[in-house]
């Protein structure tokens, strides 16, 4: 309750100091905006192809896009600053002054700097799936259902945390600038397209290995169609487990952390 209550403290002191520059606020969700319609955009040009992908309906496709908008959304917004976290806490030596801190290491590092603006791109997913859903006359709106969707959601934010945690801590042992984060991101791609789409290797690879498709397509696919439960049931357990090898990781990582020296 302690580290909760710190970390709202924090969020709030964030909130207040970039709502103090309301226009640059504005603009930067603004950015995130544009990148989310990017995607739609995409999505038009694929389904004026054809009419289905592997038997998936433009606006099936469309609630798959949106629900993952909205864990990456909250992962760019709570955690994005994991991207820094080889350059300018590693090699820079900034991570020492965090570990003199009685707070956690990781939370501390998130909460550095929070990119509240990101969440525009949460609710371009919402309004995203709103529109799916309106054109989906078999969607199951009851209370059971959305409250599904609520810890799916959760659940697929927790997967992408754990992925990006995994492969910042990574930075421990190998010290590089860019680090390995931003070629996993590309990799998040792949899990908002139906599985059968992919080469059996790559499937494999998003399913198993990094399991992005547990973010989006599993996940959303299920709440879309109701088809094949197991995947998407699956998902808080991915995200626990994930979560645990991830946390595994990251302490071994800061066990092995002895300075940037000079």
């Amino acid at each position: 309750m302690r580290t909760a209550r710190i970390a709202w403290v924090l969020f709030v002191t964030v909130l207040k100091r970039r709502m103090a520059y309301r226009g640059d606020l504005l603009l930067a969700g603004l950015d995130e905006i544009m990148r989310g319609l990017v995607a739609l955009v995409m999505l038009q040009v694929y389904v004026s192809k054809t009419p289905t992908l592997n038997g998936w309906t433009q606006y099936e496709l469309l609630f798959v896009l949106g629900f993952s908008m909205v864990p990456i959304g909250l992962f760019h917004t709570f955690c994005g600053n994991l991207y820094q976290l080889s350059n300018t806490y590693i090699i820079q030596g900034n991570l020492d002054r965090v570990l003199l801190r009685p707070y956690p290491a990781f939370l501390q590092i998130c909460f550095d700097r929070i990119q509240v603006e990101d969440l525009s791109g949460v609710l371009l997913g919402l309004a995203v799936m709103g529109t799916a859903v309106a054109n989906l006359p078999n969607f199951d709106m009851s209370a059971a259902h959305l409250a599904l969707l609520l810890v799916l959601i959760l659940s697929a934010f927790g997967v992408v945390v754990a992925v990006f945690m995994a492969f910042a801590a990574t930075g421990f042992w190998f010290e590089d600038r860019v680090g390995m984060v931003p070629p996993v991101y590309n990799l998040m791609e792949f899990g908002r397209w139906p599985t059968g789409i992919y080469h059996p290797a790559l499937k494999l690879l998003i399913t198993c290995v990094i399991p992005f498709s547990f973010v989006a397509f599993y996940p959303a696919g299920f709440l879309v169609r109701g088809e094949d439960p197991w995947p998407a049931l699956l998902t808080p357990v991915v995200a626990l487990v994930s979560l645990l090898v991830a946390g595994w990781l990251w302490r071994c990582g800061i066990r092995r952390y002895h300075s940037s020296g000079s």
